[in-house]
């Protein structure tokens, strides 16, 4: 694992490389902020267009513009058998993280969730975390946790 500093005062950012079609793409999740990015996220790239037209307001009204170019927008982290964490809140100076755990389909349900799917999100279980606890809120869902 490689961390690396982040644009927003964290050096808990975790780099991962890839290779794509024979190019090296960089992604970044900052575990200090909550936020992620990638070498294909630039202004006015396709993913960032993509993410724009399928992202939440408030997820676009978040998004940061690094100085060497890089869009970050806030994260979503699905672990479809653990859980959730992702942004709620009602505007850009309003908003915190929030953690749901996953629970089992039971038997009577399984008709009712696509096929093969074995976990569904219990918003119930939703716990709100700082804007500053990101971490806290991946470690809710067991983010963290080797099974």
């Amino acid at each position: 694992m490689n961390l690396v500093e982040g644009p927003f005062g964290s050096n808990a950012c975790y780099e991962q490389s890839f290779e794509q079609d024979g190019q090296e793409i960089k992604t970044w999740l900052c575990f200090g902020s909550g936020f992620t990015t990638s070498t294909l996220m630039t202004e006015g790239s396709k993913t960032v267009n993509d993410l724009l037209e399928t992202s939440p307001e408030l997820y676009k009204d978040l998004l940061h513009k690094g100085e060497d170019g890089r869009i970050w927008f806030p994260a979503t982290i699905t672990l479809p058998e653990k859980g959730m964490v992702f942004l709620d809140g009602k505007n850009k100076d309003d908003w915190k993280w929030k953690g749901v755990k996953a629970l089992k389909i039971t038997t009577e349900e399984l008709d009712k969730y696509p096929k093969g799917q074995t976990h569904k999100m219990d918003m119930r279980s939703g716990k709100e975390f700082a804007r500053k606890d990101f971490m806290d809120a991946l470690e809710f869902i067991d983010f963290f946790k080797v099974d």
